[in-house]
């Protein structure tokens, strides 16, 4: 039986107008001259990836697919098409149909032209459909790979989670971003570089963050804990001198004034002449 979706092992048994007719020994399917990669003859053995057409036939290609129902791989976002999902193109004439079932329930976060998922194929009566992988599928591919910390890889996001953002790396390793990592907002596929900040088994976390992001990060906290430990108030303003920062803060005059902007401008913050306070 030929399997839809997959490569199979077919045998040329003649020549038609529009293409070769291949067979198993049981059906016969149409390989369309285009999709040859050579002139075949008579009883030619091939091995061919099998997809549906526009009217649902089997149809035969030997252009290699970039994802099968037994390999993923990437697809790239050729339409979207709201209320219904994306399409993505894998190689083949056809384009495959991702659901909104598999995509965030808002739209915003969907994928647009250009960006990519990592998915496997399904089969669906006579047609054949995408699936995103998830972080456990992802762990299962067992990357050959370890990431020194600091390392800076590309990928793209393949979820968009309450806790943080889940990414796939080019080579194939899941990395998780806390929410403390990122600024902004990222969309489904959407292509990313990740600082790796630490290896787990089979997967790492990462950040988005620049180091000298993380840094200020780590001054405004720094100042927070300080100002909660003295019943939210600080005696110092960004007016302050570098003499009487240094005497609290083990940071430079210019470093603290960088946090404590972030901070007034976040609202966490406020001032009056002489004191900072913590904004209820």
């Amino acid at each position: 039986m030929i399997k839809l979706g997959d490569y199979n092992t077919l045998r040329v048994i003649r020549k038609s107008d529009l293409g070769y007719m291949l067979t198993d020994g049981k059906e016969e399917v149409l390989m369309h001259f285009k999709q040859a990669t050579k002139e075949l003859a008579a009883d030619e053995e091939l091995s061919v990836f099998i997809y549906s057409d526009k009217e649902k036939r089997l149809t035969a290609t030997q252009q290699e697919p970039t994802a099968t129902i037994s390999k993923a791989g990437y697809a790239e976002v050729i339409e979207v098409m709201s209320g219904v999902g994306v399409f993505v193109n894998i190689n083949t004439p056809k384009d495959i149909l991702i659901s909104k079932d598999y995509l965030p329930f808002d739209e915003a976060l969907w994928p647009v032209a250009g960006d990519k998922l990592f998915i496997r194929l399904k089969v669906k009566g006579n047609i054949l459909t995408g699936k995103p992988l998830n972080r456990f599928e992802i762990k299962e591919l067992k990357a050959n790979i370890q990431y020194a910390e600091r390392e800076e890889v590309l990928g793209n996001v393949i979820r968009i989670a309450e806790k943080g953002l889940g990414i796939i790396t080019v080579h194939n390793m899941y990395v998780f971003v806390p929410n403390s990592q990122f600024r902004g907002s990222y969309r489904l596929g959407q292509e990313i570089s990740v600082i790796i900040t630490k290896n787990l088994d089979g997967e790492c976390y990462g950040t988005l963050n620049t180091l000298k992001e993380n840094l200020i990060d780590g001054d405004r906290q720094i100042i927070l804990d300080y100002m909660n430990e003295h019943h939210g108030i600080m005696k110092l303003t960004a007016k302050s001198s570098s003499e009487d920062i240094e005497k609290i803060f083990r940071m430079s005059r210019k470093a603290f004034k960088r946090a404590y902007g972030g901070l007034y401008k976040d609202r966490i913050i406020d001032f009056d002449d002489d004191k900072t306070f913590i904004v209820k």
